[in-house]
């Protein structure tokens, strides 16, 4: 994965990103799924008038081709962009969205220009459908199952159903996020940038597996792409639609934390060259210990000399570590994801050895020492990986202040 990825870097990214969806709009005007994604990647640099411009012309077409699930969700996407309707062509979709859902209810077709009962009911089957893949899969998710069952329905309206072929992206590295996929059927691999620019394989992902959770929480862009493997049904959930939910139900706020605990900080632990030789069950118990902090780029972390105390674990970012000698500084290493650091200090109550700076804007998780102290007197077995860490560590820095000095 890029270490420094610029600005201008990302903003190329997210050009492509654009480009690819209005390709695939311009080959089928009726891309339901493309209208999405781009008033995704568009709302989040500045474009949402043009976002809800595009999702009115492509619901329009999906709901006279009879497509109701689909203009369904492509309403709801402009309702969630815009609800108050501050942009002009919002109203006419909100209605439209309302006559929709009204027919919907009643079980027949919105009034329209041509007889479309067939598609009322092809539209109640959809929905159907949606709601038993939902069920079926609640029990392997931790947000669906989480969800109080009271509360449940109210989620459930905020889904939607659709389909990826073959080689199809669903996301890109990079790109900006704001939904949370679920799988339903099929396959998904996931890759990330190396070090060289060519993609690096990270995970399979399939029934009941969650991806985009890291952007959908923590508001990031995407650390990874995901591409599908085979012919894939998701369910999505985007953050604009949950969020008024989120606000009014605390059930699902602790749904939410818990998702947060379980994939992002338990995800981060597995690939830890320590934590990582937890048993699982013990490395959620250390996640529900951590707390993630975000700092920006240019931010002190840790000053040479202070007090010690947290550990740190990267989960996402670059961190420079450096030390004064003979009155100018001397840089030791380049911290990147999933690196341990700060623990010295904190296992022996000692002042931090170093200064570590982020690079780039970083999220950390976040470890008392005294946690830490109690892991290491309760797993024993996972001193001599800190040990051969911290080793490896002072190796390399003292060969750096050789050179310096």
């Amino acid at each position: 994965m890029a270490l420094f990825g610029s600005r201008p870097a990302g903003d190329a990214r997210l050009g492509e990103a654009v480009e690819e969806c209005r390709k695939r709009l311009r080959a089928d005007p009726a891309d339901g799924a493309a209208a999405l994604r781009l008033a995704d990647l568009l709302s989040a640099s500045d474009g949402r008038a043009e976002a809800v411009g595009i999702l009115n012309r492509v619901g329009a077409r999906l709901r006279k081709a009879g497509r109701l699930v689909e203009a369904i969700a492509v309403f709801k996407k402009v309702e969630a962009l815009d609800p108050r309707a501050e942009v002009t062509s919002s109203y006419l979709s909100i209605l439209e969205l309302k006559k929709l859902l009204e027919a919907e209810e009643r079980g027949r077709p919105p009034a329209a220009p041509l007889p479309e009962s067939s598609a009322a009911d092809a539209a109640a089957t959809d929905r159907r459908k949606k709601s038993a893949r939902v069920h079926t899969l609640r029990k392997e998710v931790p947000l669906l199952r989480d969800v109080p069952a009271f509360l449940f329905e109210l989620v459930l309206e905020k889904i939607r159903l659709f389909s990826l072929a073959p080689g199809a992206t669903l996301f890109a590295e990079g790109e900006p996020g704001g939904t949370l996929f679920f799988v339903a059927t099929g396959e998904i691999d996931t890759f990330a940038r190396g070090d060289a620019g060519a993609p690096v394989p990270l995970e399979r992902h399939g029934t009941g597996d969650v991806l985009g959770v890291v952007p959908f929480l923590s508001g990031v862009p995407h650390p990874e792409s995901a591409v599908a493997r085979t012919h894939a049904d998701l369910l999505g959930l985007d953050r604009a639609a949950l969020a008024p939910l989120v606000k009014k139900h605390r059930e699902i706020a602790d749904a939410l934390s818990k998702l947060f605990s379980e994939r992002v900080l338990d995800g981060a632990l597995a690939r830890s060259r320590l934590f990582g030789l937890l048993p699982r069950r013990d490395r959620e118990a250390v996640a529900h210990r951590m707390r993630p902090w975000t700092v920006k780029a240019g931010s002190v972390v840790l000053r040479e000399g202070e007090p010690g105390g947290d550990a740190f674990l990267v989960r996402s970012g670059a961190l420079r570590v450096t030390t004064r000698l003979g009155g100018r500084e001397l840089a030791l290493a380049l911290l990147t994801p999933h690196e341990l650091f700060g623990d010295v200090a904190s296992l022996r109550h000692g002042p931090r050895t170093a200064t570590v700076t982020a690079v780039t804007e970083c999220e950390l998780l976040r470890l008392p020492a005294a946690d830490l102290r109690a892991l290491l007197a309760a797993r024993p077995e996972l001193a001599p990986a800190l040990e051969e860490i911290q080793l490896e560590r002072f190796t390399r820095n003292a060969a750096k202040l050789a050179k310096g000095s």
